[in-house]
């Protein structure tokens, strides 16, 4: 089964757990590159109004980076807590965005999705691993306590660098979006990301 086969399969399941369809049919997906490497799929479903989105870091921890990957995950989820309590529109939500150490889903309206992706996107490329966010991610963690004595703020750092990178990423958007503005989209908020080459 090919990549991009495998990435329409998500974008129905994302769907599915998601929302009905619409009453028009989901549009044949669109895959492209951007020029860091990071893949998107896009498939529009007009009428739909709303857009959802889920990155996906293919990468690959041992059970050496489980605590690093832990403390970063809970660092994460901290922020999108944040990030949702804030997204509200006449008290109701426009935006939810969950994540996980290699994987960011959010569900917006059409006029939240480009301010949601762009927070996705700092969050993945640039999570500020400074030694105050470092104590900040330790106390979220909701692991065994003890591993934090054996983790440094280098060994995060170092877990960072090793797995976060746009060539083994990719983005699947599904939605009332055009493949043409999911690009323009894209590029803007994901654009900086450096290339590195593929694990």
């Amino acid at each position: 089964m090919n990549k991009i086969h495998k990435l329409s399969i998500l974008l129905i399941t994302l769907f599915s757990f998601n929302t009905s369809f619409a009453q028009s049919p989901m549009k044949e997906p669109v895959s492209f590159k951007l020029k860091n490497g990071l893949t998107v799929v896009v498939a529009q479903n007009v009428g739909l109004g709303k857009i959802y989105s889920r990155l996906t870091i293919e990468n690959q921890t041992d059970d050496s980076q489980k605590v690093a990957a832990q403390i970063l995950e809970n660092f994460l989820n901290s922020k999108a807590t944040k990030f949702n309590e804030g997204m509200l529109e006449n008290g109701k939500p426009v935006a939810r965005v969950s994540m996980t150490f290699n994987e960011a889903n959010a569900a917006t309206t059409i006029n939240a999705f480009e301010q949601t992706l762009s927070f996705v996107s700092s969050s993945f490329i640039n999570p500020e691993i400074t030694k105050e966010a470092f104590d900040e991610m330790k106390s979220t963690y909701t692991g065994n306590k003890a591993d934090l004595a054996s983790i440094t703020i280098k060994d995060l750092q170092d877990f960072y660098h090793k797995n976060f990178k746009a060539s083994d990423a990719y983005i699947t958007i599904a939605g009332d979006i055009t493949p043409s503005t999911a690009k323009l989209i894209t590029n803007r908020v994901f654009g900086d990301w450096k290339t590195e080459t593929a694990l």
